[in-house]
């Protein structure tokens, strides 16, 4: 997988996983851990509406979200391409035709991460709230915050993991000098 790739596959995860800790900043509670006794079935909880769903969809791809999944399909196409090539260098021009034309669906198929993504938004999210943001999105200042996101995340990735490196050696140097008081050499 590509150095960009990766970034922008964990990312995505975080951006995910930060919509998620929404509860921790609102104040709500995460679920209680399951009882010793056998789970009760949960209440089922009503499904969310068309313009709900409809409202998260878009707002993947309004606010940027969308554009950190857009390589990964043409990437394993790649991939694909590579791995066959090396151990079976025969099929390599068929393999080539075939997965050409097998493009338009591969590349459909990314539809359904958008949909997995919207289904995120919903679970956190409220209608109203995603058509809020989504509102935002489309004023020209969050048209800006988006058109901006990909030289943000360039400049601040290596910066990130300067900053993390230097907090990994504050931390162990710190670790040593309490360990030593505790009569430890580490």
């Amino acid at each position: 997988m590509s150095h960009s790739l990766r970034f922008a596959a964990i990312l995505a995860a975080a951006l995910l996983a930060g919509a998620g800790s929404g509860l921790a900043q609102s104040g709500q509670k995460p679920a209680a851990p399951a009882p010793a006794a056998p789970p009760q079935a949960a209440p089922a909880q009503p499904a969310p509406s068309a313009a709900h769903v409809q409202a998260a969809r878009e707002l993947v791809v309004a606010s940027g979200l969308q554009r950190s999944f857009a390589n990964v399909i043409p990437e394993i196409m790649l991939q694909l391409y590579r791995n066959f090539s090396v151990t079976r260098p025969e099929l390599a021009k068929d393999l080539k035709v075939t997965l050409d034309a097998q493009q338009k669906e591969f590349l459909g198929w990314g539809q359904e991460i958008i949909d997995v993504a919207a289904s995120v938004y919903v679970a956190v999210m409220n209608e109203q709230e995603c058509k809020d943001a989504l509102n935002f999105f489309n004023s020209p200042i969050g048209k800006k915050y988006v058109e901006v996101q990909p030289t943000i995340f360039v400049n601040v990735a290596p910066v990130v993991e300067q900053w993390s490196n230097a907090v990994s050696a504050r931390m162990m140097e710190r670790v040593r000098t309490e360990m030593k008081k505790k009569g430890h050499d580490m």
